[in-house]
């Protein structure tokens, strides 16, 4: 029991610490603050996409050093590290990207639901439903109605 503890106290403490954690939370608190700022603004695509690589460049640089710093402490190559760093970066921005342009079009615009197939419409060739129109059914093709659907069965007996 006490040595199945010991190990995984020890494991606990040899695990190493997120390096990038406040740098990562800075760089996406930054790009956050942006996007919503100019979804409030309701400012177009085309001038969004020509700002947004300009922003939060501070805080991308600290945490694509942090992730290099962290990569090559686990003993990977600095191009790898780079590669990395790069990834994540376009991960982060691509998200606050994706969410702009969801904030974008609101639900049940146009936009959306011209992807959507039409309604159908009326056939000509198919009639109008009037009583006269209607089919007679004969009680041989008339379905049996269970013993839950009668009314005498959705009474309550009374107390």
């Amino acid at each position: 029991m006490i040595s199945s503890v010991l190990a995984v106290a020890m494991a606990a403490w040899m695990q190493p610490t997120d390096t990038t954690r406040t740098s990562r939370e800075a760089f996406s608190g930054c790009l956050r603050t942006y996007v919503e700022r100019v979804t409030q603004s309701r400012m177009s695509q085309a001038d969004f996409t020509a700002a947004y690589p300009q922003q939060c460049t501070a805080q991308e640089a600290a945490f694509r050093e942090a992730i290099i710093r962290r990569e090559i402490a686990s003993r990977s190559s600095r191009a790898d590290a780079e590669e990395s760093a790069g990834l994540e970066i376009e991960d982060q921005r691509t998200n606050f990207r994706e969410r702009f342009e969801m904030a974008l079009v609101p639900a049940g615009s146009q936009s959306q639901t011209a992807a959507a197939p039409a309604p159908a419409a009326t056939p000509a060739a198919a009639p109008a439903a009037t009583p006269a129109a209607a089919p007679v059914t004969t009680p041989a093709a008339a379905p049996s109605a269970t013993p839950a659907a009668t009314a005498a069965a959705q009474t309550t007996p009374p107390h």
